[in-house]
C-alpha cells in the first residue's frame, strides 16, 4: 500500500459562539508517528475530527498525495484510508457481538451488496488474520462486552486495519490504560508505523510522546504554534 502524504492548509471551523480552529496547518506522512498536543480546548480533537469526517463544516484545504480532497462525512474519510479511534471505545463497539464480528463489522456491512447471508467462517478467519498481523492475542469468538477496556481498544484498531487504513488517529488512547497495557499499545503502533501507516497520537503525557513519536505539533487557542522532530 502506498504511503499517504497529508497536508491540511488554513483549516478553520466555527461553532456557535466560538471559533475553534483559526487557520491551522498540519502535515504528516506514512510511516510517521506524529504527536498532536495542547491544552484542553486547543483544537486538537477538533482538527482530527475534520480528517475523520465528523466536523464537516470546515473551511480550508486538505491535500492527500498531491490532490485536493473534500472530507464531508466519515465515509469520505474511510474511502481515503483515514480512520480514528476515540477514547470512548464502548460507544463504537457492539457489546453483544463477538470480537470477529466487531473487527469485520465495517467490511461485513459494506460488502453485503444486496446479499442476506454472511459467510461466518470466512469472517472469523479474516478477523484472525488481522489480529495476527497486529500480534494481538484475542479469541475471535469472545463477546466484546466481556473484554477489558484495553482489549476493546485493540478490537477497534483491528477494525480500522481490516479496511484500507493508511492513516490512524488515536485520540488520548493511553488515558485509561495501565503501564503494561500502554506498552502493548505502543508495540502495535510501532508495527503499524513500520508497515507505512501514518499514526497521529493525541496525548497530554509528554513522556509517552518522546517514547513513541517521531514528530510533534503543538496547538494553542485554535492555532498550531510549533512543529518539530522529536529526539529520542
Amino acid at each position: 500500500m502506498e504511503r499517504i502524504k497529508l497536508e491540511m492548509k488554513k483549516i478553520e471551523i466555527e461553532f456557535p459562539g466560538v471559533k475553534a480552529l483559526k487557520g491551522v496547518d498540519f502535515e504528516t506522512v506514512g510511516g510517521q508517528v506524529h504527536a498532536l498536543v495542547g491544552a484542553n480546548g486547543a483544537g486538537k480533537s477538533t482538527l482530527m475530527k475534520v480528517l475523520a469526517g465528523d466536523n464537516t463544516h470546515y473551511a480550508g484545504q486538505i491535500v492527500i498525495d498531491g490532490k485536493n480532497v473534500e472530507i464531508r462525512s466519515p465515509k469520505d474519510a474511510k474511502h481515503l484510508g483515514i480512520e480514528i479511534v476515540y477514547q470512548e471505545v464502548d460507544t463504537a463497539l457492539i457489546p453483544y457481538l463477538s470480537v470477529a464480528e466487531n473487527v469485520m463489522f465495517n467490511r461485513m456491512v459494506n460488502d453485503m451488496k444486496g446479499r442476506f447471508l454472511v459467510d461466518w467462517r470466512k469472517m472469523r478467519l479474516e478477523s484472525q488474520e488481522v489480529l495476527k498481523k497486529l500480534r494481538v492475542e484475542l479469541d475471535p469468538d469472545a463477546i466484546v462486552g466481556d473484554l477489558t477496556l484495553a482489549q476493546k481498544q485493540m478490537v477497534l484498531i483491528a477494525r480500522c486495519m481490516a479496511g484500507e487504513c493508511r492513516m490512524l488517529i488515536l485520540d488520548e488512547p493511553t488515558a485509561p490504560l495501565s503501564n503494561a497495557e500502554t506498552e502493548d499499545l505502543f508495540r502495535v503502533v510501532r508495527g503499524l508505523s513500520a508497515d507505512g501507516v501514518a499514526v497521529v497520537f493525541i496525548s497530554h503525557r509528554l513522556n509517552e510522546l518522546y517514547e513513541i513519536c517521531d514528530t510533534i505539533t503543538i496547538m494553542r487557542d485554535g492555532r498550531n504554534v510549533v512543529r518539530m522532530p522529536l529526539t529520542k
